[in-house]
């Protein structure tokens, strides 16, 4: 279970370009070390990002997937990230049988990505050959349920849903059977729930591990796939929350500490993208609307799998996606610097 700091102390080195936190956690009696890393080194992989907000990122078999919510014709980008050049663009948004209207990308667990329509029964499967610079396709139709905000596919036919209006959050359908799990992180009564437990999800395979961030309020929650049917939590953290409850919808207090943007699971480490307040300055929730890029956060916060926060890394620039290699600690993201540039990372 993670637990809150007591105090912090810094100490710079100069040489090593890099700050040294020591943060002490009261977690069973002992004390963890943090690592405060600032402006880590880091490789542009593409600054060719064409779009005015750039969607999901997905990593896969040396491919970063990215998608263009804003455009009507090829809206999922695949770039090589060892050769640092786009292969090719795919997809379209229109009313055609095969095109989409709203998506939402994950990964197909044999190769490739799976894109889904949130507005009607279409999934289209993408593999893409890295050596041809080409992409093959199947089309299928799904159980589409637009309830739903997120969705993995863990196995061939298994999906996981993100229900944050449900009682139980998570539900896994396979064919015709279907079963929920995942308590809310607050119990009381509301008519809001949907906008509340909005959040990411994400799924290291390796470890059979799920993992919940709220973006609404500080969370996080971390769930074992079981050898038989089913899901067992075994870890969470929250801080205290300050909220009231009025005529059945919860409020939050006003300078209330936003949870994480954006999650990504790497071999060792769950990663937040997040604003640090020690290193960041200090903006509001009103400053955050809109499409004001300078408010995004410019912080990594990486856990380890036992939810220990082991480093923050502090970038000179805002970051807006995130991705992870779960067979490394290697993160993409998404940066503001000033253009839209795709970085890799490595923790």
């Amino acid at each position: 279970m993670m637990c809150k700091y007591k105090k912090v102390l810094f100490m710079k080195n100069n040489v090593l370009s890099f700050l040294i936190a020591v943060l002490f956690f009261s977690c069973s009696g002992k004390n963890v070390e943090v690592q405060r890393i600032s402006n880590l080194e880091y490789v542009v992989v593409s600054d060719s990002i064409y779009t005015r907000m750039p969607g999901t990122i997905l990593y896969q078999d040396g491919i970063v997937f990215w998608e263009d919510p804003i455009s009507f014709d090829n809206i999922i980008h695949a770039v090589d990230v060892k050769n640092r050049t786009e292969l090719l663009a795919f997809g379209n948004r229109g009313e055609g049988p095969n095109d989409f209207t709203e998506t939402i990308m994950s990964l197909d667990s044999e190769g490739g990505i799976i894109v889904n329509d949130l507005n009607k029964p279409l999934e289209i499967h993408f593999q893409v050959n890295i050596d041809k610079k080409s992409v093959s396709f199947s089309s299928y139709k799904y159980d589409c349920d637009n309830k739903a905000t997120r969705l993995l596919y863990l196995d061939k036919g298994k999906v996981l849903y993100h229900y944050p209006e449900a009682e139980k959050m998570f539900q896994v359908k396979e064919n015709t059977s279907e079963y929920s799990f995942g308590e809310r992180p607050i119990k009381e009564k509301m008519n809001n729930a949907y906008d509340i437990f909005q959040g990411q999800i994400a799924y290291n395979p390796q470890r059979r591990l799920l993992v919940y961030s709220n973006l609404i309020f500080p969370y996080l929650s971390i769930y074992k796939r079981l050898d038989s049917e089913g899901w067992s939590q075994i870890g969470e953290w929250k801080e205290n929350l300050d909220y009231t409850i009025s005529e059945g919808k919860l409020n939050f207090a006003p300078d209330s500490k936003k949870g994480a943007m954006e999650l990504a699971l790497t071999n060792d480490y769950i990663v937040l993208l997040q604003r640090d307040t020690e290193m960041e300055e200090n903006i509001s929730n009103k400053d955050m609307r809109g499409r004001n890029m300078a408010s995004l956060p410019r912080s990594l916060f990486v856990y380890d799998y036992d939810l220990n926060l082991k480093k923050i890394v502090n970038m000179p620039f805002p970051m807006l996606r995130l991705c992870g290699d779960v067979e490394t600690n290697t993160i993409y993201a998404m940066s503001v610097n000033p253009e839209f540039e795709l970085i890799k990372l490595e923790l």
